[in-house]
């Protein structure tokens, strides 16, 4: 029988080994994106839409809900913005105008000012001080992105002092990533684009670690599955368009859950082989 067993297991270890490997990361692009605050026109696509005016808005989309079970897992939530026709175009004009969150809200498509949205946001500023790292901890609010609680962590300047600025500044690209380590979240995020003033690159990055609280608390069950973008009043732009918004997970739910059901059967089939008495 240790034979035979021997002999199942070399049948499942590469597939096993595959399965490792496709279960590295998966990334599915979002669809759904709807107003979740203020006011505008939904055009465009499902996968590039547009928003008229693009200005003071909340905009949030759906995704399969993203548990991160063990240390390690992650889950990234990206999008990129363009805005057009902009009035009020000066060099501090979007300082924390534009915010990227990843929440844990209601499933299914997403209704106007739903509850709750709990999760973390970062926020675009040219400032020294770096955009302010939050979390919305409140289940009664109706805007994610209003009056979130500071986690104490900021992001970097952009080295070079360079801004998002002018009338039609774009794209700029947003992306978060939870990671859970050590029973905690740690956070990493990136805002990126082109000043059109100085035709300089400019990009600001974010990092805070070992975050919990009431909401996600230490070695609880962190599930995310909405993404929002907040467009302020200052924004001030004709329209604005998304594009390439995704949603990225490791491990990838359907690959590592069948790669552990593998695993589960060979185990199996030892126990039983070891519970049979040897043939005489």
């Amino acid at each position: 029988m240790k034979a035979t067993f021997d002999l199942r297991l070399a049948l499942v270890a590469p597939a096993l080994f595959v399965l490792a490997s496709a279960a590295h990361a998966a990334t599915i692009p979002v669809t759904g994106w709807a107003v979740h605050n203020g006011t505008a026109t939904v055009g465009g696509t499902a996968s590039n839409p547009t928003f008229t005016p693009g200005d003071n808005v909340t905009l949030m989309a759906p995704f399969t809900a993203v548990s991160l079970a063990n240390d390690g897992d992650s889950v990234t939530v990206s999008t990129q913005l363009t805005m057009n026709t902009r009035t009020g175009t000066g060099v501090n004009a979007l300082n924390t105008q534009l915010r990227l969150g990843l929440f844990s809200g209601p499933a299914g498509a997403i209704a106007d000012s739903d509850i709750p949205n709990v999760g973390f946001t970062i926020e675009y500023t040219n400032a020294a001080s770096g955009g302010l790292i939050r979390e919305q901890q409140s289940l009664t609010q109706t805007n994610p992105f209003t009056s979130p609680t500071d986690t104490g962590f900021t992001g970097l300047q952009d080295a070079g002092g360079d801004s998002i600025q002018g009338a039609d500044p774009g794209p700029v690209t947003f992306a978060i990533t939870l990671t859970r380590n050590a029973g905690k979240l740690d956070l990493s995020g990136l805002i990126s684009g082109t000043d059109s003033v100085s035709g300089n690159p400019y990009s600001s990055s974010f990092t805070a670690n070992g975050l919990s609280s009431a909401n996600f608390p230490a070695n609880g069950t962190f599930t995310f599955n909405r993404i929002g973008l907040f467009l302020g009043g200052n924004v001030n732009a004709a329209s604005a368009a998304l594009a390439n918004s995704t949603v990225t997970t490791v491990p990838e739910p359907a690959a590592a859950a069948l790669a552990a059901g593998l695993l589960g059967a060979a185990f199996t089939f030892k126990r039983r082989a070891a519970s049979k008495p040897a043939a005489r």
